[in-house]
């Protein structure tokens, strides 16, 4: 069974878009200083990081600029086991500012 890449669920989750992620939610700053701390061994997670130290992991610019990609899409690529991603075990707060921060990216 083949596993969805990060552009795959971000497109299948585009539909899922709600009203949520119109609302105001997590701190940004508060995101920055989590990803580095835990995602950025993996993905580039600063703007002027061309590439993320694992070639298989998007830069976090990259994933701001997919088409569709919403608070919903993200949310659920960090609760969902996929491709190489390890399962964090984030508070919903660390969950709502890493997202708020990726979506400041774009």
């Amino acid at each position: 069974m083949k596993l969805m890449s990060w552009r795959a669920i971000a497109l299948t989750l585009a539909a899922a878009v709600s009203d949520a992620d119109a609302q105001p939610f997590g701190d940004a700053n508060e995101g920055l200083a989590v990803a580095q701390q835990v995602c950025s061994q993996c993905h580039a997670t600063v703007s002027g990081q061309d590439r993320s130290p694992n070639a298989q992991a998007p830069t976090f610019v990259n994933l701001a600029a997919t088409p569709g990609m919403t608070r919903t899409a993200l949310l659920v690529a960090l609760t969902t086991p996929h491709a190489g991603m390890p399962m964090f075990i984030l508070t919903s707060k660390q969950r709502d500012d890493i997202i708020a921060y990726i979506l400041s990216l774009h």
